[in-house]
């Protein structure tokens, strides 16, 4: 092994075009996290490497303004030309929190790495775009974009994490059903309610929350909550969803997702994801739904939070060398072990987010139960000639207001 820098890992920030913002910007985010840093670097650069999701390329309004979608072909002409002026847009508005990172880099203090996520994956097609970026976070023309990279010094192997997420999988990088949902139900949700209640009716601009939840199978059921908590809306609420989810299920996407899903004899994804939908809509105020939908969510999230450790320690039996494996994509923070190669713990690590989650619960009646935070999560390596020894640190914190009740 040789003289390691400090490096860290961070992912899915999500900065966005349009959609509304954490209650402490990016740019403070960045200058709190740096004062860490920069505390601790060394003499040598740092090296930061962000595993994927820097730019929600699918939630974005502007889809709804043309004709094409984030889930159509990625190398068509109209998705190339929206996916670079969602950039344009996420650079401007962003711009104290790009500003930051490459004064860093351009003073030689910073390295950068970048690792594609499932809600950035469109750049790798958008040439245009890809520059911009480069500029942004580095003052040069160009940043190499990754499906994975290795850190043999540090023992790490770094990749976004969707792979152990059946919604979102993409092994060759293709669309998946979890980008149809991102923009079909979860991005044409409030617009559709603001539409049909006005944009100044009391507790609709919360509806806009709908686009912290994670994981997407847990929509149905935040749907589910806010007819709960805000009956003045409860019949616009119920009629606004199922129409939504009626378009959904008859997009022409769609139903042929759902067909390479189907299994005769077995409760198979799409019959699981259906069932989900259905619960969740026309009788959304129906208390005797609140029983079966925990249910399914929970059958939904129990087999996916094992499968991105489980997938990681298959990873770590096929590479030498490497005893950590440092995934995001889930947006909930993690640290399991895996067990110990050649004599040392083996690790996986979730680096969950930088941005607003709504956390399932379940309240005593059984019925889904939300809580609102902001998140802050990062794993750092510690360079060789750490002070204190430190292999590595892995830091999470969340910030609740005091309005977050429910």
């Amino acid at each position: 092994m040789g003289e390691r820098p400090l490096l860290i890992f961070v992912s899915d920030i999500h900065l966005t075009d349009r959609l509304h913002g954490n209650a402490v910007s990016k740019a403070e985010q960045f200058k709190r996290f740096w004062g860490r840093i920069g505390a601790v670097r060394g003499k040598r650069a740092a090296e930061l490497c962000i595993v994927g999701d820097l730019f929600d390329l699918v939630r974005s309004p502007s889809w709804f303004e043309g004709r094409h979608r984030p889930y159509h072909g990625a190398t068509t002409n109209g998705v190339v030309k929206n996916v670079e002026q969602i950039v344009t847009d996420t650079i401007k508005r962003e711009q104290g929190f790009f500003d930051a990172i490459r004064t860093k880099v351009e003073s030689g203090e910073l390295v950068l790495h970048y690792v594609v996520g499932n809600h950035d994956r469109l750049l790798m097609t958008a040439p245009g775009a890809q520059k911009a970026i480069a500029r942004a976070l580095t003052g040069r023309d160009s940043l190499e974009l990754h499906k994975e990279l290795a850190f043999p010094d540090h023992g790490v192997l770094a990749y976004h994490g969707n792979v152990g997420d059946p919604i979102n999988a993409s092994p060759e990088g293709d669309a998946t059903i979890g980008d149809a949902i991102g923009s079909e139900l979860i991005l044409k949700f409030p617009g559709k309610l603001r539409a049909m209640v006005g944009n100044d009716h009391p507790g609709v601009e919360e509806i806009d929350d709908i686009d912290d939840v994670r994981p997407v199978y847990a929509v149905p059921a935040w749907v589910r909550q806010q007819s709960v908590i805000k009956p003045e809306l409860v019949r616009a609420i119920s009629s606004v969803w199922s129409e939504v989810v009626d378009e959904f299920l008859a997009n022409d996407f769609v139903r042929s997702w759902f067909k390479t899903q189907h299994k005769t004899f077995s409760l198979d994804l799409g019959k699981k994801l259906r069932l989900l939908l259905e619960l969740s809509r026309n009788k959304v105020i129906a208390h005797g739904s609140d029983e079966r939908l925990t249910q399914l969510y929970r059958f939904f999230q129990h087999s996916f939070d094992g499968k991105m450790s489980a997938v990681a320690a298959t990873q770590l039996q096929k590479r030498r060398g490497l005893r950590y494996v440092v995934n995001g994509h889930s947006h909930f923070p993690s640290m399991q072990p895996l067990g110990r190669i050649d004599g040392k713990p083996a690790v996986y690590f979730n680096t969950g987010t930088w941005r607003a989650v709504h956390q399932i619960g379940h309240d005593l009646g059984g019925r889904p139960s939300f809580l609102p935070y902001d998140a802050m999560t990062y794993l750092v390596f510690f360079p060789t000639d750490d002070k204190l020894g430190r292999d590595y640190e892995w830091w999470t914190g969340a910030m609740v207001s005091r309005t977050a009740e429910h």
